[in-house]
């Protein structure tokens, strides 16, 4: 999963009309589980940040699922309410962040480097 964050945090540098969603968070924070694995996103003062531990920070939302799910969501292929809608993704946040998230993972849209690793 680490792999496919790094594409979706190069693919959002390359997207202004998403940076200017960011770029009044303050520490927003992602937790994405994915097969035991957690990993976490972090979005402060228009940069989006990898974070392989949060443990002493608050995480604002949890994000759940199988691989393909998260997958899709982090390529913009699906809106994360849908994903939820469908049981595809188990999602902890308030109901404003879940738009907010949504907003910046589907106008993040992915290029073709996303289907090596869904195959």
């Amino acid at each position: 999963m680490e792999e496919m964050i790094q594409i979706f945090l190069a693919a959002i540098k390359n997207n202004g009309h998403v940076l200017k969603l960011i770029e009044k968070l303050e520490g927003l924070t992602i937790k994405l589980v994915c097969e035991g694995q957690e990993d976490f996103l972090m979005f402060h003062r228009g940069e989006v940040i990898f974070l392989v531990d949060s443990t002493d920070r608050a995480v604002t939302c949890d994000i759940s699922g199988q691989r393909d799910s998260i997958y899709s969501l982090l390529e913009g292929k699906e809106k994360l309410r849908n994903l939820i809608n469908n049981g595809q993704l188990k999602v902890k946040a308030p109901f404003r962040t879940i738009l907010l998230i949504e907003s910046i993972f589907y106008l993040t849209k992915s290029e073709e480097r996303y289907r090596k690793f869904i195959s």
